[in-house]
């Protein structure tokens, strides 16, 4: 199986500890090209909506092909990361749009997994797409999940895995393949962009 490049997305202050245990996983780069930012990184003073989603591709995610997001319970109100999420459902001159891993983090009140039958059967036997059809339903099982994620929970034609950091933590044959399944269906998703980039971060929980 291919290495591939993964940017990792995550909130700084909240979630660096797991960050960091996925880079000492992949410490000899045996699960993925580590292709992330760190804190900081990201200038946006004066730039248009238009010119941050291009410039978070094409010069901070670069040509990376996989976004994992580490979602923790106060991700879904960093303007950061959905910065990152939006440009990675984009495809631009220079960079095709990436699959997306999603990785419910300890203290995350969102519940439920999201997997292909496929990828189920590396995770547990119980896996299943998840398709609710109303947004109520998807904040009631995910209500830590930035909603430019749940907005393409309920856009036909999207699968996201999402994942409980219990299950990839210790098991590198695990993350690697979620992430190769992630890249495996990129270039077939029909993402939902059309919400505005946040503005400005929520208060912390």
């Amino acid at each position: 199986m291919d290495k591939h490049k993964v940017f990792i997305s995550y909130y700084h202050q909240d979630d660096q500890n797991y960050k960091d245990h996925l880079e000492r996983m992949n410490y000899y780069g045996e699960l993925f090209v580590n292709m992330s930012v760190r804190d900081g990184d990201i200038d946006d003073r004066g730039m248009t909506s238009e010119q941050i989603r291009v410039k978070i591709r094409d010069e901070y995610i670069k040509d990376s092909t996989v976004l994992v997001l580490l979602c923790g319970k106060n991700t879904k109100g960093r303007k950061h990361i959905d910065w990152e999420l939006h440009a990675a459902m984009y495809n631009t001159e220079k960079n095709p749009k990436m699959g997306i891993l999603i990785i419910n983090l300890p203290g995350s009140g969102n519940v439920l997994r999201r997997a292909s039958q496929r990828e189920g059967e590396i995770i547990t036997s119980n896996s299943n797409w998840y398709n609710f059809k109303t947004r109520e339903e998807n904040h009631s099982k995910y209500p830590d999940m930035p909603e430019r994620i749940i907005d393409n929970f309920l856009k036909d034609g999207v699968d996201l895995t999402v994942v409980e950091w219990s299950k990839i933590e210790n098991n590198n044959e695990v993350l690697k393949e979620l992430i190769h399944f992630a890249f495996d269906r990129r270039k077939n998703q029909e993402y939902d962009t059309s919400k505005l980039l946040r503005s400005g971060n929520s208060p912390l929980r």
